[in-house]
């Protein structure tokens, strides 16, 4: 209770303050902003976990190129006996460039590791075309269509993938995504963003879904509440094909 109130009381103190929620400046300037989010607990289970991101765009009339990075660590101790929940990061860069005032070409690159799922590291490149549904000041809403080549390295023996022990798989998928990013008020925003990789080779299909409401509390601070889902369609028993993932933090805005 005591959280839930003071999590409460940052957003007035946000809603009431002379601060501005994020906007998209074309200046070809880098801007971008940095978060954790912590959480302990002990008694008869001690546990601790920690997620970090840092996130950083230079955008103009013409391109965009976008940096996006996050860690999460998780362990859980009981009875003597110490479990490490979640050991899990990634790093990704994308580049955007205007063809016309709607259709923009994209080429990305993706990297990340998951140590429960024995991913000891996951490389991915992507290209495609996109369009600008809606592009305004305070609202931006696309769509995108392309193809991606996944290369997977997994630690120890590896993991099953159609009834066979693989440590290594690579696969060409189509994509298909959409994201927005909308100023709901002076000092609220949110963005959200949904990719879709269709392997061609039947050997599972992935999903990624996030979504997060910043509410700026001054010129440099805000409050997030971010929301993940992960889809692995290839994952098998006793591991889930789902990782939902819900935190809150504080970000801090860098780059003017």
């Amino acid at each position: 209770m005591k959280v839930c109130a003071a999590l409460l009381l940052l957003v007035i103190i946000g809603t009431w303050g002379n601060a501005q929620a994020d906007e998209v400046k074309r200046d070809g300037k880098w801007r971008g902003s940095g978060g954790a989010a912590l959480s302990i607990s002990s008694g008869n289970t001690r546990s601790s976990s920690i997620n970090l991101t840092a996130d950083a765009a230079r955008v103009t009339p013409v391109n965009k190129l976008t940096l996006n990075s996050q860690i999460l660590g998780s362990r859980s101790e009981s009875n003597g006996l110490t479990s490490t929940t979640a050991n899990q990061w990634a790093v990704s860069t994308r580049y955007d460039h205007n063809i016309s005032p709607h259709v923009f070409g994209f080429g990305g690159l993706n990297l990340n590791h998951d140590q429960i799922k024995l991913l000891a590291l996951r490389s991915v490149v992507s290209g495609g075309l996109g369009y600008h549904l809606i592009k305004s000041e305070d609202h931006q809403f696309d769509i995108f269509s392309g193809f991606s080549y996944k290369s997977d390295k997994y630690s120890g023996s590896g993991i099953y993938i159609n009834n066979q022990l693989r440590t290594s798989l690579n696969a060409a998928e189509v994509l298909f995504g959409e994201e927005s990013t909308n100023k709901l008020s002076e000092t609220v925003s949110f963005s959200q963003r949904l990719v879709i990789n269709s392997s061609l080779n039947n050997t599972g299909n992935r999903a990624t879904f996030n979504a997060s409401l910043l509410v700026a509390l001054n010129k440099t601070l805000s409050l997030s509440v971010t929301l993940q889902d992960r889809y692995d369609g290839f994952v098998t028993a006793p591991l889930k094909k789902n990782d939902i993932l819900f935190f809150t933090g504080i970000n801090v805005k860098f780059g003017g």
